[in-house]
């Protein structure tokens, strides 16, 4: 059996309940469809050329939205590590082209002072990722201490000076 690779596939991938459609590159994923998965294995970043897609935390903290002309996905490429967000398409199809690793490899290795410069843009994004949910956590700890009928109002205070303490101690350095 010879595959002749010039030859355009167009594939229908259905696998944990994702329906895409690629062709040369370009995807189409439905509206609500998970792109990817917190875990997932990074083999590309996406181009968005018509639509959204949502980034969220392992815990459904809603991180941001790409969207037009924006990329997606390129930080674990370029760090060559697992998923850290969930990527979920928006309300309408989404429409984007597919940069493999590969790709994104030879564009970031030609120039090491722009490999670098990204490689820490990625980082800090990652880390910033993460402080939000810590404290989105601790925000939804202290909604289900107020929702609790017997609110022992001084351990919420300390709650509070902790985020508090956590928020000042987040350096912000450009």
């Amino acid at each position: 059996f010879v595959m002749n690779y010039n030859i355009t596939i167009l594939a229908n991938l259905v696998y944990a309940n994702k329906i895409m459609e690629e062709k040369n590159n370009q995807i189409i994923w439905e509206p609500q469809e998970l792109i990817y998965d917190v875990g997932d294995a990074s083999n590309a970043a996406f181009l968005v050329i018509q639509g959204y897609v949502y980034l969220y935390t392992s815990n459904g903290l809603l991180l941001g939205r790409v969207g037009e002309g924006e990329v997606f996905g390129e930080s674990s490429c370029i760090l060559q590590t697992n998923r850290s967000v969930k990527a979920i398409a928006g309300e309408h199809k989404v429409l984007a082209t597919k940069i493999p690793h590969f790709s994104l490899k030879r564009m970031v290795k030609g120039d090491k002072a722009i490999a670098a410069i990204l490689r820490k843009t990625q980082l800090r994004l990652i880390d910033s990722n993460n402080q939000s949910q810590d404290l989105a956590t601790d925000l939804d700890s202290i909604l289900k201490k107020l929702e609790n009928k017997s609110v022992d109002l001084k351990l919420i205070q300390d709650h509070l000076q902790l985020i508090r303490k956590k928020l000042a101690s987040m350096q912000f350095i450009d």
